[in-house]
C-alpha cells in the first residue's frame, strides 16, 4: 500500500464515526485499481467491502484531475450497483503531485429526502385556502412521485450547474419564457431535467417550481406522469 494512502487510515475511522451510519467512507489505493478499496467504514451503504475494485468513475476522475492542483471534488451524484443514488465527495491523495488514492465520502440521501418531502407535502397540501380535494390531490402527487422504483441515470452534468440555471438554459434554448410555456412545454422541461438526473439534487423540485412559476406539487405531478410513462 502506498505510504500516503496508509496515512489516511485513522481519518477514515474518524469520518465514519463522526458522520454516522448513513455515510460511507472509503479509502482507495489507486496504485492497485483492481482491489483499490483498502479501508471502508459503513460499507452497507453501497454493499462494498475491502478488496473491491475502483469504479470506472473513480478512475476517470483521477485521470481528469491528474494534471490539476485541485485537492477535492464535492457534491456529485454516484450510483450503487443496484441503482440507488448517493451524494459523493472525494479527497485526492497525491504523492509527488500524482493522484495515488482517494478518500471518498458517500451519503445516502434517502432519509433526508423523505423528511424534506414530508415537510413539503405538509406545507403545500395544507396551505391556507386549499380545498379538501385539492389537498388530497397534492398529497397523492407527492407520495406517488417518490414511491417510483425506476432507476435513474446519474451524471455529473446536473451537479455542475444549479437546477434553476439549468431550467433557464433550457428555456433559452426553446426560445420561451416561463409564462409562454403551456402544460406540454413545462412537462418537456421537467422530462429533460429528469433525464439529466437533476431531481437527485436536494431541493431540486422547489427550484424547478420557482423557475417555471408553478407550485411544487405541480412539479411532482409532472414527475409522476413522466415516471409512469418510462
Amino acid at each position: 500500500m502506498n505510504d500516503k494512502v496508509a496515512a489516511m487510515m485513522p481519518l477514515v475511522d474518524f469520518l465514519g464515526a463522526a458522520l454516522g451510519s448513513a455515510t460511507e467512507v472509503v479509502l482507495h489505493d489507486l496504485t492497485e485499481p483492481e482491489s483499490s478499496v483498502v479501508k471502508i467504514v459503513n460499507g452497507h451503504v453501497s454493499g462494498r467491502n475491502v478488496g473491491a475494485p475502483a469504479t470506472d468513475f473513480a478512475r476517470k476522475m483521477a485521470d481528469c484531475y491528474a494534471d490539476s492542483d485541485l485537492g477535492y471534488v464535492t457534491d456529485y451524484v454516484c450510483k450503487t450497483v443496484d441503482g440507488r443514488p448517493l451524494q459523493g465527495s472525494s479527497f485526492f491523495i497525491r504523492d509527488e503531485g500524482k493522484i495515488v488514492g482517494m478518500v471518498c465520502v458517500n451519503i445516502d440521501p434517502k432519509p433526508f429526502r423523505d423528511l424534506e418531502d414530508s415537510i413539503n407535502a405538509f406545507m403545500e397540501a395544507y396551505r391556507h385556502g386549499g380545498s379538501e380535494e385539492c389537498r388530497d390531490t397534492n398529497l397523492e402527487a407527492v407520495r406517488a412521485a417518490y414511491s417510483s422504483s425506476s432507476v435513474e441515470t446519474l451524471s455529473l452534468g446536473g451537479t455542475d450547474t444549479g437546477v434553476g440555471e439549468q431550467v433557464h438554459a433550457l428555456l433559452s434554448s426553446m426560445g420561451k419564457t416561463p409564462s409562454e410555456l403551456d402544460q406540454e412545454g413545462r412537462l418537456d422541461v421537467v422530462r429533460r431535467l429528469e433525464d439529466a438526473g437533476a431531481f437527485l439534487i436536494k431541493g431540486a423540485a422547489a427550484d424547478v417550481a420557482t423557475a417555471l412559476h408553478v407550485s411544487v406539487p405541480s412539479v411532482y405531478r409532472y414527475l409522476q406522469k413522466i415516471r409512469r410513462e418510462s
